[in-house]
């Protein structure tokens, strides 16, 4: 649902770039103060996330390293009221493998945010706020045997071959943003063209972590969050008007 709902936001973003961009000649942008517009695209970036005591358990029983650094990829899109307000939305999320000489473990976690921000500075394309989200995510484990291929009957005869437990959270968002506008098309409207942004925050997980198998209670697990700070690389496309 959270990947649908940021696809259109992203989708809805890109287009309003679009159409300040189309049949129109690149100009040198000018400082005029940008009253509106809006943008959007593609993240990816390393976070960092509180995983010590799931990792603590599965070194225990011989599974690798998770590593203090994460991969994100994700998308996410605004648009600017006033030329000061700026409201959005963003999502994505990261899965990391480990082995042991039995089985193999699947970590993977999401989230989105609902984001609202102020654009502190404005000017030849840059535009400087910083951003407060609230949303929510999870984490979900997979364990599964590392065997040969089974057969279908071997399948029917033995089903559990694999466990999935997950856990959520509610979560806060606290982020600078630094975006430019590379003007592709101008008109006594707007401008529109690529956004090339960046994104340095840190995210609080108040809440501690619940797994569940199913809608069975899960006893004793490991305390993960998504507390821990990120920096993510944000290419996409942006408008503005006038």
């Amino acid at each position: 649902m959270l990947r649908k709902i940021f696809a259109v936001l992203l989708m809805l973003a890109l287009g309003s770039a679009l159409t300040y961009a189309q049949g129109t000649e690149a100009k040198e942008a000018d400082t005029k103060k940008v009253k509106g517009g809006g943008g959007g695209g593609f993240m990816v970036g390393v976070s960092q996330f509180d995983l010590n005591t799931l990792n603590d358990k599965l070194k225990a029983k011989g599974f690798e390293d998770l590593g203090d650094n994460q991969i994100f990829f994700g998308g996410g899109g605004y648009g600017i009221i006033n030329g000061k307000i700026l409201l959005g939305g963003e999502g994505g999320g990261f899965s990391k493998d480990v082995a042991s000489s039995t089985q193999k473990a699947s970590l993977s976690g999401g989230y989105g945010f609902f984001d609202i921000g102020y654009v502190i500075f404005s000017k030849s394309g840059f535009n400087l706020f910083p951003l407060l989200g609230i949303g929510g995510g999870g984490f979900s484990l997979r364990i599964v045997e590392r065997a040969p291929s089974p057969t279908f009957d071997e399948i029917l005869d033995d089903p559990k071959r694999e466990a999935n437990i997950s856990t959520g959270s509610f979560l806060f968002n606290f982020a600078l943003g630094l975006d430019y506008l590379l003007a592709l098309g101008e008109d006594k409207e707007g401008r529109g063209g690529l956004l090339l942004g960046i994104r340095a925050g840190y995210i609080f997980d108040p809440t501690k972590a619940d797994w569940k198998m199913t809608d069975q209670d899960v006893l004793k697990g490991p305390d993960i969050r998504f507390t821990g700070p990120y920096v993510h690389l944000m290419l996409g496309g942006m408008g503005a008007s006038k």
